[in-house]
């Protein structure tokens, strides 16, 4: 097998990661002769929070110029950036969120892992989705416009940082299934995403004084704590029921961190 250069691979794992977590069309990045091959899944972790950062990034966009230029009320005007962003992403962690609290309705581990395979959706994982958009929602419409690109990039680079705890800390629930692959995870790629990810937090805590109204180490420190407590919550959780991880496990990780950090944002703008 042919050695691939720095500029091939590095292509090579921004498509898997835009594919992975968006609908968009990502083979255009890929070398001529990589089409149609698989790309390692592991490898590819570094880009996660850039790609969960941008895809925030774009929503935030939006949703800014629903209410600035279109002059749309911000509750409304988030719930479409939402939903765009939803239909970007394909609802791929939603869907996990959903599956894994739907496994909270019997007690067998076996009969959770089945629950989770199964794509019909109960009342435990349409509860869990109202509660996570209504979360995401109520805190974005409490921001000022100028905070929602920030806010939503912070939270999505967190939401897809974060996951690759969850793969550290338990050993897969299945012997199969894409999210099996990615353990053990590669040292340096999960080096380079949390790198990539405090360079994303100080980015943001350069910005965020600038839109915030309430100012101090609080409102600075707690989204970083949200997504912590999120991260090892779902963690906990998924040890507890299921004894590991699966790719719902992660999704559900994702979704929570996400909500929780948008939440812990709206402390900058409390009087």
């Amino acid at each position: 097998m042919t050695k691939l250069g720095l500029l091939s691979q590095t292509r090579q794992d921004l498509a898997c990661g835009l594919g992975l977590f968006t609908r968009l069309p990502a083979h255009w990045l890929l070398p001529a002769a990589l089409r149609g091959a698989l790309s390692p899944l592991g490898r590819s972790i570094w880009c996660w929070p850039l790609v969960g950062a941008g895809i925030g990034g774009v929503t935030g966009l939006l949703g800014w110029g629903l209410e600035h230029l279109l002059s749309i009320a911000a509750l409304p005007a988030v719930a479409l950036a939402l939903a765009f962003q939803a239909a970007l992403t394909g609802a791929f962690h939603e869907d996990g969120l959903a599956d894994m609290a739907d496994s909270y309705g019997t007690h067998s581990r076996a009969c959770k892992l089945e629950i989770m395979r199964d794509s019909r959706v109960g009342s435990y994982g349409v509860i869990a989705l109202c509660v996570c958009f209504i979360v995401r929602a109520g805190a974005l419409a409490a921001m000022p416009a100028v905070a929602l690109v920030p806010a939503l990039m912070l939270a999505g680079g967190f939401a897809r940082s974060g996951l690759l705890y969850t793969v550290k800390a338990l050993p897969p629930a299945r012997p199969d299934g894409l999210a099996r692959s990615l353990s053990p995870l590669p040292r340096l790629p999960f080096v380079m995403a949390q790198t990539a990810m405090a360079v994303l937090v100080m980015l943001w805590a350069v910005v965020w004084p600038h839109v915030a109204t309430q100012h101090g180490i609080l409102p600075l420190v707690l989204p970083l704590v949200a997504a912590c407590v999120a991260q090892i919550c779902v963690t906990y959780a998924a040890h507890r029921q299921l004894g590991g991880y699966t790719g719902d496990v992660l999704g559900a990780t994702a979704c929570v961190t996400e909500g929780l950090v948008l939440a812990a944002l709206t402390a900058s703008f409390q009087p």
